[in-house]
């Protein structure tokens, strides 16, 4: 059904604090007849799901057609142009910066451009262990645009006093429920430090489980063999074939205490978040510039 403006916005925002992927399309331009002016817009979400409406019929189906596709393929927003003929009963994809090709018979219809505003969920760091470490690293995170979920069963430690900028904070007994009522997505880094060798077996094993993009583990190299090779006997496979787990999690940059901790286990993050390169960005010394001059 047809939205106000501050109806659909209400829903994108629902939408968006829930995570989901959707589409906005709204109605850039109209010529000759089109059954919604510039301005019309509709949410359409992963499964075809609509709130509002840019004009029902064709161009409608079409457009959710489109954007559908558009989330399944992992695209990016776009613009697109649509020929309808003059009884409304058939739109077609116009290319782009191409005139309606005469043999559509749409030359009399009306047509109509859309914008495709792609929103997916931003990428969420899952932090479970709310200790010196796990502090720092939420903290820290918020400076690099990571929402931060906080998880840990001590009352005294998940506080929003000692977590003022993750998006949530919540205590949970990781021993009975490992991921804390949460279902890590494909945006989503897990970082597990929690307070002992069982909650991060635990935790890490249900993480492996769920397709989030990025999972570490933080211990000693004989600590995470153990972890793994226990793991390994209960799914039936070596976690270490499984290319999201860094474990033990971080770069090496000779870190030891919590900040330094923090910062290479949010050095990894980025790297792969924004598909980094590990190496320096200075400049070569003056004798290797003149030599290549």
């Amino acid at each position: 059904m047809n939205l106000t403006d501050a109806e659909l916005f209400q829903e994108a925002a629902r939408r968006s604090a829930a995570r989901e992927p959707f589409v906005l399309c709204t109605v850039t331009a109209t010529a000759r007849s089109a059954p919604r002016d510039a301005g019309a817009k509709m949410i359409v979400s992963a499964d075809g799901a609509i709130s509002g409406s840019v004009g029902g019929g064709p161009l409608e189906a079409v457009v959710i057609q489109e954007a559908v596709r558009l989330l399944e393929e992992g695209s990016g927003s776009c613009e697109r142009r649509y020929a309808l003929t003059t009884a409304g009963d058939a739109a077609e994809p116009i290319p782009p910066g191409g005139a309606v090709p005469d043999e559509l018979g749409m030359k009399c219809g009306g047509e109509v451009t859309v914008f495709l505003d792609v929103l997916r969920p931003l990428p969420r760091l899952v932090l479970y262990g709310a200790g010196h470490v796990g502090e720092r690293v939420a903290n820290i995170a918020a400076e690099i645009g990571l929402d931060t979920a906080v998880f840990d069963d001590r009352e005294k430690f998940a506080t929003r006093e000692r977590f003022p900028r993750a998006g949530d904070v919540r205590c949970a007994d990781l021993s009975q429920d490992p991921l804390g009522g949460l279902s890590p997505g494909p945006a989503d880094f897990v970082v597990i430090l929690t307070r002992c060798h069982a909650l991060d077996e635990a935790v890490l094993e249900a993480a492996l489980r769920t397709p989030a993009r990025y999972i570490g583990l933080i211990g000693s190299r004989r600590k995470i063999a153990l972890i793994l090779r226990s793991i390994a006997k209960r799914l039936g496979r070596d976690p270490r074939d499984d290319p999201r787990l860094h474990a033990p999690i971080g770069l090496r940059l000779g870190n030891k205490t919590p900040g330094e901790i923090a910062i290479s286990i949010l050095a990894e993050i980025l790297l792969l978040k924004s598909d980094g390169v590990l190496a320096h960005s200075r400049l070569p010394p003056k004798d290797s510039l003149r030599v290549r001059a």
